[in-house]
């Protein structure tokens, strides 16, 4: 009976948990969102203050050694993308974290006017990196989306490494607090998750009862 409850307890604990396809980077400040597939282990590294503007978010997948990196800088000269002083400001936002641009190109994406960066960097730790940068005005205040990673060709048409940059959007209204009821796949995840903590617990105090069992008869014979 005892081997029988620990194949079961150790069963439960090497059964892969259910998980979420993918969380929510949500800025409130920021008014702006990412989908992070988290079936790939991202992590996300600390916000860096650069010498115009911010990182506000720099999260790479442990999987595909891939990331994706999204830059703000609160007001520029210009809002006109058009502007040869922005785009030149833009490039400087790049340089400053390690970027050489390669070539660039204005854009539509996802209905809004987009400049597009191609560019290259070398980093200490990854060596060799490729970079499709996308520059996005709101108002005066500058987006900049990065996908970047191993390679060396332009892969802004590639969608596995674009995957997490397609996801950026804009929130048009600030964040209200949540009351509508939970999505069902939430609602399975959470009970999937108390099911499996309820059966855990269930069978270590069986395992432990019947331990104490064992040693009170042990006692007894002796």
């Amino acid at each position: 009976m005892k081997t029988i409850l620990l194949c079961a307890f150790l069963l439960i604990f090497t059964t892969p948990l259910p998980r979420a396809a993918a969380d929510e980077w949500i800025s409130e400040q920021y008014r702006c969102a990412l989908t992070i597939p988290t079936q790939e282990s991202w992590t996300a590294g600390m916000r860096q203050q650069l010498p115009v503007g911010e990182v506000i978010l720099n999260a790479a997948s442990m999987t595909t050694s891939q990331g994706v990196m999204l830059t703000y800088v609160q007001e520029m000269p210009s809002g006109d993308l058009k502007n040869p002083a922005l785009v030149k400001r833009i490039s400087e936002v790049l340089e400053s974290q390690g970027w050489r641009t390669e070539t660039s190109s204005p854009l539509t994406w996802k209905g809004r006017a987009c400049i597009q960066f191609i560019t290259q960097r070398r980093d200490l730790v990854a060596g060799k990196q490729i970079g499709v940068a996308r520059a996005l005005m709101r108002g005066k205040s500058l987006y900049v989306i990065t996908a970047y990673g191993k390679g060396e060709a332009d892969r802004a048409d590639d969608p596995e490494f674009m995957r997490v940059a397609e996801t950026f959007r804009f929130m048009e209204q600030p964040l209200a607090t949540r009351t509508e009821p939970m999505k069902p796949s939430e609602r399975v995840f959470r009970i999937a998750m108390l099911g499996t903590a309820g059966a855990a617990a269930v069978l270590i105090l069986a395992f432990v009862a019947m331990s104490l069992a064992s040693l009170r008869d042990a006692k007894e014979r002796a």
